[in-house]
């Protein structure tokens, strides 16, 4: 087999394994929502719907509806969301959400919610309270839902086993070049 269909053969196979397969995801933004509104995300049968209040310490509280609901602690895009299905999920309320110090009203934090199987996220973008009353007020948020029937919103890393084969196959190339140049 000549050198050049080698040469193809290992960088078609590198392009395969090499190359992780980005996670199908659908999203959307909602907002301004004025508490106790519901809140839907998603379109046709990938959707949630959720609820969201404030209580007197200006926290927001997402109420899951009949999903599931987790918060991910720590994530500041949706791709450090690995596997979902490992968070602490309830099928109450997460909140009240704020930073570590509990400084924050919740701003930046991400939900994840789960039913049948199906995940989607949701990220506070902004909360306004409603004057002098800090029981009222708006949420806003970024949402994704999951397409392909994972639990991952990250790309998935290839397995140690096919970084194997890619490496064997280069080595074999490589000792076929050196094997027709003596």
């Amino acid at each position: 087999m000549p050198i050049r269909h080698l040469l193809a053969a290992t960088a078609a196979a590198f392009a395969l394994t090499a190359a992780p397969v980005q996670a199908e995801l659908l999203s959307g933004d909602t907002g301004p929502v004025e508490e106790p509104t519901l809140i839907y995300i998603g379109m046709d049968s990938f959707n949630f719907e959720f609820e969201w209040s404030v209580n007197t310490s200006d926290r927001a509280y997402l109420y899951g509806r009949g999903n599931d609901i987790a918060v991910a602690p720590g994530v500041t895009t949706v791709e450090q969301i690995g596997d979902a299905s490992l968070l602490d999920f309830t099928t109450t309320f997460v909140g009240p959400l704020c930073d570590a110090a509990c400084a924050a009203n919740g701003v930046g934090d991400f939900i994840v919610l789960r039913r049948d199987g199906s995940y989607g996220a949701f990220r506070i973008d902004d909360i306004i309270y409603n004057g002098g009353d800090p029981t009222l007020g708006t949420l806003s948020g970024t949402w994704w839902i999951q397409l392909d029937g994972t639990s991952q919103f990250a790309p998935p890393v290839p397995e140690p086993g096919s970084w194997a084969m890619l490496l064997g196959g280069i080595a074999l190339i490589g000792a076929a070049v050196r094997r027709r140049a003596s």
